[in-house]
């Protein structure tokens, strides 16, 4: 419970963080960790799901620099209290609304990591549209994959009733037998279990918590 507890502080974190940059542009202490296996420590600002380039800074006096998001494999947003806001680059494996049928995403994405214990959960927060021909609600969307992984595979939404079906039980489980193809423990569990929209997160972090791969 105290688990959850603390996850949910990490998310609510997290969305309140991405708001209040892409409101102000800001610049936001940042370690950079390169695919040449460099690092870069210095400011930089949080990136949003889409961004294929990352700002940075190597201090607030230095000019700022620009980098392709494909250079970057993770960038840690550590802040004064000792949280560190995770963002990995990696590609998505979605769900079609109407078949359920799973397709890969050409392009990779930033994920905000949530969960990293031998399975990792990846959240991606769209911020919604108000645009009239274009409105979208703001939602969050939770993918899973495996340590190690290039790719993280849809779950579950968590916009509620208007995209019920879309975020049902039954599409967690399809989730799990591609991620989890090699491990039976874990997939056995997800298939035992009803999962709820309201508790679905809770749900497999416990599961997560509890069994591992064997």
């Amino acid at each position: 419970m105290q688990k959850n507890r603390i996850m949910k502080k990490t998310i609510f974190l997290f969305v309140a963080l991405l708001m209040v940059s892409a409101a102000q542009a800001k610049y936001i202490k940042a370690i950079l960790y390169m695919n040449d296996g460099s690092q870069k420590k210095g400011l930089a600002e949080m990136v949003e799901y889409k961004d294929s380039n990352v700002r940075f800074k190597a201090d607030e006096n230095a000019k700022s620099e620009k980098f392709s998001s494909s250079l970057i494999n993770k960038i840690e947003y550590p802040n004064e209290s000792g949280f560190i806001t995770t963002m990995e680059f990696l590609y998505l494996t979605s769900a079609n609304g109407f078949s359920g049928k799973f397709s890969n995403a050409k392009n990779k994405f930033w994920f905000n990591i949530i969960y990293d214990n031998g399975v990792k959960i990846g959240q991606i927060l769209d911020k919604g549209s108000m645009q009239t021909n274009n409105f979208r609600a703001t939602n969050t969307s939770y993918y899973f994959g495996n340590i190690g992984d290039e790719n993280l595979v849809f779950g579950f939404n968590s916009m509620g009733n208007v995209i019920k079906k879309y975020a049902s039980d039954s599409t967690i489980k399809k989730m799990s037998k591609v991620v989890f193809v090699n491990c039976s423990n874990i997939n056995e569990a997800i298939e035992n279990k009803t999962f709820k929209l309201e508790t679905a997160l809770d749900q497999l972090i416990t599961i997560f918590d509890k069994i591992k791969c064997k």
